[in-house]
């Protein structure tokens, strides 16, 4: 009996000896803070976008008087568009723990431009060209010649050029991930700013044997529009192997600050016998009685969606492609803000010698035409993260 109790003691002294012999031998697991690669990811995108075309309702250049049939009007009375718009788009993000997270985005469509032209060699026999206009002084439609066989030549060309610029700053936070959905809430600000320019350039110089002169005029409508906003969004994606798809939807509310400089000019040497050219002030629709600058702030929304999808290349690298929905109710557009009214007296382009004291009713005048606005378009891009 002793002799069994010594042999099952010396088992277990045996066995706890190598299980001690393996606990300490064995190496305790590493103590490391969470990995950080991974937590930054920037995204660079082409654009390609198209904008709502900026109205230009009003009719520079006709074949006579508007109210007389079988009258067509030749330059203005149409919408001008720039599209497609070309520019670029750059997102950086941070994940700060698992649930919560910052990032930032810049786009900018570059400047670009669109014209229309109208001409009329003032040959005998040519189509004469007249700039029609409602005379305050004589009320009616009335016309100025732009163009008069035999005696002078005309041209004229509007003009629009555009940009769009965009900025936000956003917080993100988790409210779901369960594979393949993660959707993330968004809250923070945005900024926009859309500028459009639009001139009117005319020349209407003599023919022979009249002497060789020069009458040429320039209308500046100059539009800005900065959106200060605040917003909220969602954003969902969804993960299927490589392959994976985000949808976004954001809705900023704020100010919208907008801000309208006009300027025209003649530029002749008619009122002085040939000799150098002098500048006066106010063209055809930019008069001294609406010249300058002009501002004010609206409320306005911006809801904006955007759709991708993409396919990942490496564990650290993605190609995409999508689309984006862009909107905002209150904008203003430059040839818009152009006032048919015009009391000539105080013009030397209507009146065809130096101008003198304005007589009459003060226009053009200036009141603000507000009107919506949408961008849309393709997108194809690259994320890294790191």
């Amino acid at each position: 009996m002793r002799k069994a109790i010594v042999t099952a003691l010396t088992s277990l002294l045996i066995s706890a000896g190598v299980a001690s012999a393996q606990t300490t031998s064995a190496p305790s697991a590493p103590s490391t803070a969470p990995s950080e690669v991974g937590r930054l990811s920037i995204s660079a995108e082409a654009l390609l976008w198209w904008f709502k075309g900026s109205p230009a309702p009003v009719p520079l250049v006709s074949n006579g008087f508007l109210n007389e049939a079988g009258t067509k009007v030749l330059l203005g009375g149409k919408d001008l568009d720039t599209n497609p718009n070309s520019g670029f788009r750059v997102t950086v993000g941070y994940s700060l723990t698992d649930r919560w997270g910052a990032e930032g985005s810049v786009f900018y469509l570059v400047d670009r431009s669109t014209s229309r032209t109208a001409s009329s060699s003032g040959q005998i026999g040519s189509q004469d060209l007249f700039i029609p206009f409602f005379d305050v002084t004589a009320p009616g439609e009335n016309t100025t010649g732009l163009s008069s066989q035999g005696q002078f030549a005309g041209s004229a060309k509007e003009e629009l050029s555009n940009s769009f610029l965009g900025a936000e700053l956003n917080g993100t936070m988790k409210l779901l991930s369960a594979a393949p959905w993660r959707v993330d809430l968004l809250g923070g600000l945005r900024y926009l700013n859309l500028r459009e320019t639009y001139t009117f350039t005319t020349s209407s110089p003599n023919v022979a044997p009249r002497p060789a002169d020069v009458f040429r005029t320039k209308d500046e409508f100059d539009a800005t529009n900065n959106f200060y906003g605040a917003q909220l969004g969602v954003r969902a994606r969804y993960d299927r192997g490589s392959w994976f798809a985000n949808s976004t939807v954001k809705f900023a509310l704020g100010a919208m600050v907008q801000s309208v400089d006009i300027d025209g000019f003649l530029e002749t040497n008619d009122f002085n016998d040939f000799g150098p050219v002098q500048r006066f002030a106010g063209g055809y629709f930019a008069q001294p009685t609406n010249i300058g600058s002009h501002s004010r702030s609206v409320f306005a929304v911006v809801p904006e969606v955007g759709l991708n999808i993409g396919y990942r290349i490496t564990e650290w690298t993605s190609v995409f492609v999508g689309y984006t929905f862009l909107y905002t109710n209150s904008v203003v557009r430059p040839a818009q803000q152009i006032d048919r009214n015009i009391n000539p007296t105080q013009s030397a382009s209507f009146e065809g010698s130096p101008p003198t004291p304005l007589e009459g009713p003060a226009q053009p005048s200036f009141r603000f035409n507000g009107s919506d606005f949408w961008a849309q378009g393709l997108n194809v891009g690259l994320t890294g993260r790191f």
